[in-house]
């Protein structure tokens, strides 16, 4: 961690600040804020003690802030990046770096520990002179460096429930410190005074170090577009002073007061296209206006230095101040490696403590982690995945040691019994990384990450694999689900879950024959299993095989007669023999000629309706008492609702309405109810309110349809359900409703855009182009133009193929667009739209395309000759300001 710091600092020295603010009082200013405890104080709370450093007591309360402000520093570095700093933290893999900080921080704890201590014992402090002269001159540099007022920084600290005072008054405590730290160093390291020979044999040893690649130094000048920079380009042809412009003109408040002037930078410290630009640049010479995100670039390159390698006398100062340094560093911490191993220091977090043992050696922590885990000493559900990262790093380790002596030429007798030891080794740990991860992924929640380096580990591993397909069922990928669960059925054929998930999937596709089939596979593995028995019920009863309900819950009631899911499923089996009743019934009422046998069959329907009602309601009420959810009450509904009991099934949907207001199931119930009582306005909103509460495809179109032929006129719904079929790829279904509202609302650019991607679904892409040429006479607004004109673009390049180019619709749309784009300021979007127009038909209106190109910022081709030329520097897109940052891969 150390390490990404040192890597990093010149980036994320603002994040370092903005941390401190948030969490309070640093790392190094611990003990002066009264953190660190001593051992005799009678207050202390033991339960609350994360370590004892040589008697020295570290307070939870301690490390927590500790290892907040290191999340912090983290946070703030990702988020200035561009990245989202969540996915540090969350997954296995956030847990485990989560476990890292509070290591990390609990080692800073206990190093600030006995610094403290041993700085007592070598009577070593700081004037306090020193220490208000350092803190003032570290508030003003934060001040002054990072641009901000004390008012602004009032601002931020109030917000943080903070005072300017205790700021500061944190800041003198680190500032003391660090201080004390640095004494503490001197006197332990003493004086470093190299000998010239000592100079030349660490010169030689890390030549590296000081060879120099090639550097330019350049100013420049930064404006906000392309008519700016061609009339400051102008004035530099004329004569004008290129440092002036800069003050003048440049947007770059930190150069603009120095020329522009940049200094010396090497390849990799600015963003591509202005490094490109700077690197063709000769002496003296000035560049085309060069575009990035930024803007755009007048670049003057002022002097130049060829990569080289330079003698000791050219570089001995910084030979000896690194050398110094290094010397110094070793010597210091070899100094406090002595120390800490002397001290008698107890770590009374299990997991911090193993943790820090595993950075010392991986089996001791592998064997503490475990120790952990067995002794049941931490309820953390990560434990298993830490102790199977371990073994994957051992693997690892063994693989790449075992690749070293397979490369080899001439094995000798050691090196292949080592190879074979290895290849054991190798296959051990690999099983224990693999066993330990599947047992916490038992025990936590899906984490795709995980999954895939459990699957990259062991591709085979039928559990990974099942889970992952879990994954991808939460996720609404009922295909990629059930993909998954094939998988791993293919793989182990007795495998009940997969078999089971395979089951839900095929119920949420309405596959109802095929979940009775995986069912059934799962319990002739699982044979009396309650759970796949009810499942397998179900799909019976979705299918209609009222018999195979029957017998399987039968079945139920022979192992588990009180089981809940088996009383709702009674209730569920009645309920659809109710259905089937009634359905009989009305068709033979519909009848207007019946015979007498058809009237005592009625009559028989009529008896069984009222029986079936009475046993769905019975099991369903018996099932309420039992605990059942508020689902259950809406199967009451239903059921009374098909029995004609209206008032009773109104209650029931009411009731449901009122406790839970999304249940889709329970307004489209209550609507039902509404409408067959002959209130329609009532039914229709509560169609409404189910059409809008519901996911369930089906049901959406369904409830749709419903609306759509009560209230024909209402052309926002028919848009509504067209989305719904088109979603579904019904676009039959989805053109007929898009055609009512254009015969309605022939101005809906809706529905032209919604008709032409059902067109273009179909093949049919002329259409697909006269619908949305048909919007455009519609369109009043440049973005709904824009939208058009580039759908056009996509129909036509279906239609004559991928990398082919387009007929006149697309290329007269193309042409649009690089207008459109142009008179929005939108060059980039506009240069891109009128080269591929160019690229496709050279010939179709060549000048005026020409023409808009310049208009984007694209020079023609030179007329004059290559060495008179000045090449313009086109940019793509880059990462960073342009600022050079030694080390960097790019500006910052």
């Amino acid at each position: 961690m150390y390490n990404f710091f040192e890597r990093h600092k010149k980036t994320i020295i603002w994040a370092i600040v903005v941390a401190f603010l948030i969490g309070g009082v640093g790392l190094i200013g611990l003990n002066q804020a009264g953190m660190f405890k001593s051992s005799s104080s009678s207050t202390t709370n033991e339960a609350g003690v994360a370590a004892v450093v040589n008697g020295t007591k570290i307070m939870r309360a301690e490390l927590d802030n500790a290892s907040t402000n290191l999340s912090n520093q983290y946070r703030q570095y990702y988020q200035q990046m561009g990245q989202d700093p969540s996915s540090l933290f969350t997954g296995a893999s956030g847990a485990y770096f989560q476990l890292s900080i509070e290591g990390q921080a609990m080692q800073q704890l206990i190093r600030e520990a006995l610094y403290g201590q041993q700085a007592k014992l070598m009577k070593i402090s700081v004037a306090s002179k020193d220490v208000d002269a350092q803190t003032d001159k570290q508030y003003n540099d934060l001040l002054s460096n990072y641009n901000i007022t004390e008012e602004q920084l009032v601002t931020y600290l109030q917000g943080q429930g903070k005072t300017l005072e205790g700021f500061k008054k944190d800041m003198h405590n680190s500032v003391e410190m660090q201080l004390r730290d640095e004494a503490l160093r001197d006197a332990v390291v003493g004086n470093v005074e190299p000998t010239d020979d000592d100079l030349a044999a660490y010169f030689e040893k890390n030549i590296s170090k000081y060879t120099e690649d090639e550097q330019v130094r350049a100013s420049h000048i930064l404006v906000k577009d392309l008519d700016t920079a061609n009339k400051v380009l102008d004035e530099l042809n004329n004569g004008a002073d290129f440092a002036e412009l800069a003050k003048k003109y440049s947007t770059d408040t930190g150069t603009k007061d120095k020329g522009g002037d940049l200094g010396f930078f090497g390849r990799g410290q600015m963003v591509k296209e202005f490094e490109d630009a700077a690197f063709s640049l000769k002496v003296g010479e000035i560049s085309q206006p060069v575009k990035s995100q930024y803007g755009y670039h007048i670049i003057k390159v002022t002097d130049r230095k060829a990569a080289h390698t330079p003698s000791l006398a050219d570089v001995k100062t910084k030979v000896h101040d690194d050398y110094v340094k290094e010397v110094g560093d070793t010597k210091f911490n070899d100094w406090y490696k002595n120390i800490h191993d002397q001290a008698q220091i107890t770590v009374e977090m299990p997991l911090v403590n193993a943790y820090m043992i595993e950075q010392q050696d991986k089996d001791k922590g592998l064997a503490e982690f475990q120790r952990i885990l067995d002794e049941g000493l931490s309820d953390d559900p990560y434990l298993p995945y830490y102790i199977g990262r371990i073994y994957e790093a051992k693997m690892t380790s063994a693989q790449q040691e075992k690749k070293t002596l397979d490369d080899k030429t001439d094995q000798s007798d050691a090196d292949k019994e080592q190879i074979a030891t290895l290849a054991r080794e190798i296959d051990a740990d690999k099983a224990n990384a693999l066993s330990a991860y599947l047992k916490a992924l038992e025990n936590t929640d899906t984490d795709e990450k995980f999954l895939q380096r459990v699957l990259t580990l062991a591709p085979d591993s039928t559990t990974a694999i099942y889970l992952y397909g879990k994954l991808l069922a939460e996720r609404g990928d009922t295909l990629g689900a059930d993909t998954r669960f094939q998988e791993a059925i293919s793989k182990d054929k007795t495998y009940v879950p997969a078999y089971i998930g395979s089951g839900d999937m095929a119920m949420e596709g309405s596959n109802y024959q095929r979940a009775v089939q995986q069912y059934t596979s799962a319990l002739d593995l699982r044979p009396g299993d309650i759970g796949i028995m009810t499942k397998l019920a179900s799909a019976y009863l979705a299918l209609k095989d009222l018999d195979g309900a029957q017998k399987t819950l039968d079945e139920i009631a022979q192992t588990d007669p009180d089981n809940i899911k088996l009383i709702i499923g009674l209730g569920d089996l009645a309920y659809e023999r109710l259905l089937a009743a009634a359905a009989q019934r009305d068709e033979l009422n519909a009848k207007t000629d019946r015979t007498s046998a058809e009237d005592a069959t009625l009559k028989d329907l009529n008896d069984q309706i009222t029986q079936y009602e009475k046993e769905a309601v019975d099991q369903y009420n018996k099932a309420i008492t039992r605990g059942g959810s508020l689902d259950v009450y809406i199967k009451l509904g239903n059921a009374y609702l098909a029995g004609g009991d209206l008032e009773d099934a109104k209650q029931n949907f009411q009731h449901v309405i009122l406790r839970s207001p999304y249940k889709a199931e329970a307004y489209s119930g209550l609507a039902e109810t509404l409408l067959q009582q002959g209130d329609e306005q009532g039914a229709i909103s509560n169609y409404r309110l189910a059409f809008a509460r519901t996911f369930d495809k089906a049901k959406k179109e369904d409830l749709g349809s419903k609306l759509v032929s009560l209230v024909p006129d209402d052309m926002d719904l028919r848009l509504q359900l067209a989305a719904v079929y088109a979603s579904e790829y019904k676009w039959s279904a989805a053109i007929k409703q898009y055609a009512v509202v254009l015969d309605t609302n022939p101005d809906s650019l809706e529905a032209y855009r919604g008709i032409a991607e059902a067109y273009k679904w179909r093949t049919e892409y002329d259409t697909a182009i006269d619908y949305l040429t048909r919007g455009l006479q519609h369109a009043t607004d440049a973005v709904d133009k824009i939208d058009l004109y580039n759908k056009i673009v996509d129909v036509n390049q279906a239609q004559v193929g991928q990398d082919k180019p387009l007929t006149d619709a697309g290329l007269d749309a193309l042409f649009q667009l690089g207008t459109l784009y142009l008179a929005q300021g939108d060059d980039n979007n506009a240069e891109e739209k009128l080269q591929k127009l160019a690229s496709d038909a050279p010939d179709y209106r060549a000048d005026e395309v020409a023409q808009l190109l310049v208009q984007a910022g694209v020079t023609p081709a030179p007329t004059q000759t290559p060495s008179e030329a000045v090449t313009p520097q086109e940019a793509q897109t880059g990462s960073n300001t342009v600022q050079p940052t030694p080390g960097s891969s790019d500006g910052s």
